[in-house]
């Protein structure tokens, strides 16, 4: 079955399919999702400015230097930093002597930042208090006081089973040490299809 198009649909297409990113759900006024004359030229300043950039996790560091630098909304930023990343399989910058003009043209691969809604492991500190001892050593208990009140002492035991303490004052952190594992699992144990609508594209400027 063939679908004939009037001109200004067709027209209006070739826009759309130049300016969309992720199935046209995403387009930016400042770029569209091919590379162009603004986009070599932000490559050459990437090149310049910033000769150790080379690796996936310097992107959003570099990109919100690119978006200062370039007055550029900070998502634009990762995809033109994220594209300058990839020509380091293809070209090597710094020891590249072209202008970037033969990938004039060439499409853009969409970078962004996601944000995923799901639970985040704590750990909690509870401080309390247990009857006990502190000894030391001294002429008198004078003395001794003095010492205990200047924080000195030889040792300490408890000697008593019951702990006073309020539950309201339970220091909470994230567990740092466990978070990783926890969401790589959370994923692993859950149907793609079943979250995917969890996962949101951040398009804020920071």
């Amino acid at each position: 079955m063939r679908v004939k198009l009037t001109e200004e649909q067709y027209n209006r297409l070739l826009k759309e399919n130049d300016k969309d990113f992720l199935d046209g759900r995403v387009n930016f006024k400042e770029i569209g999702n091919k590379v162009d004359k603004f986009i070599i030229k932000c490559f050459k300043y990437l090149k310049r400015r910033y000769p150790n950039f080379k690796q996936l996790r310097d992107i959003p560091r570099y990109a919100k230097s690119l978006s200062k630098d370039m007055s550029l909304p900070f998502p634009v930023s990762l995809i033109i930093c994220y594209n300058y990343y990839l020509l380091w399989n293809k070209t090597n910058p710094l020891n590249y002597e072209g202008d970037f003009s033969e990938f004039l043209g060439e499409p853009l691969e969409f970078y962004g930042e996601f944000e995923f809604r799901e639970d985040i492991p704590l750990r909690g500190y509870l401080s309390g208090y247990q009857m006990g001892v502190y000894t030391g050593y001294a002429t008198n208990e004078e003395e001794f006081l003095d010492q205990l009140e200047d924080g000195e002492y030889e040792d300490y035991d408890v000697t008593d089973n019951y702990v006073d303490y309020d539950a309201s004052y339970i220091d909470w952190e994230i567990d740092d040490g466990y978070i990783d594992d926890f969401i790589g699992e959370r994923i692993y144990n859950q149907d793609r299809e079943d979250i995917i609508d969890n996962v949101v594209l951040k398009t804020d400027v920071k």
